[in-house]
């Protein structure tokens, strides 16, 4: 089984990360955790995010049937992002306020790279 390691923020506001963010996995409990929301809220955010197809689960670790679907038990930073970008906390303010610096100063020893990428649309030129 994959090693997880999950994210915390201390009563000081102090980030604790593993160096591998890539090794981030994390359960909605955790996630509700970090961000100082309740469960249900975090669930909620967390299946609308999978639905819109921005970010998912980790399917390759233990999954949880819920109603009619299976869901991922464990999510990785991509989701964590996303779902600090739609709730209001302040530990979700400090969390992303740490996102962007990393995001615009990365330590490429620790960080991977973050690329964004926009589709481009072929154009036709009228004659």
């Amino acid at each position: 089984m994959m090693k997880r390691s999950i994210i915390t923020i201390t009563d000081e506001g102090a980030i604790v990360a593993p160096r591998d963010l890539g090794a981030v996995r994390m359960s909605i409990g955790e996630i509700a955790s970090l961000l100082g929301v309740f469960y249900p809220t975090t669930k909620r955010h967390i299946r609308a995010i999978e639905k819109s197809g921005i970010a998912d689960g980790d399917y390759s670790m233990t999954c949880i049937a819920d109603g009619a679907g299976v869901h991922p038990e464990f999510y990785g930073l991509e989701m964590l992002a996303a779902v600090t970008f739609r709730v209001r906390s302040w530990q979700a303010d400090t969390f992303r306020r740490w996102l962007m610096e990393r995001a615009m100063q990365p330590d490429h020893r620790t960080a991977p790279p973050i690329a964004v990428v926009f589709p481009v649309r072929e154009r036709t030129i009228p004659n």
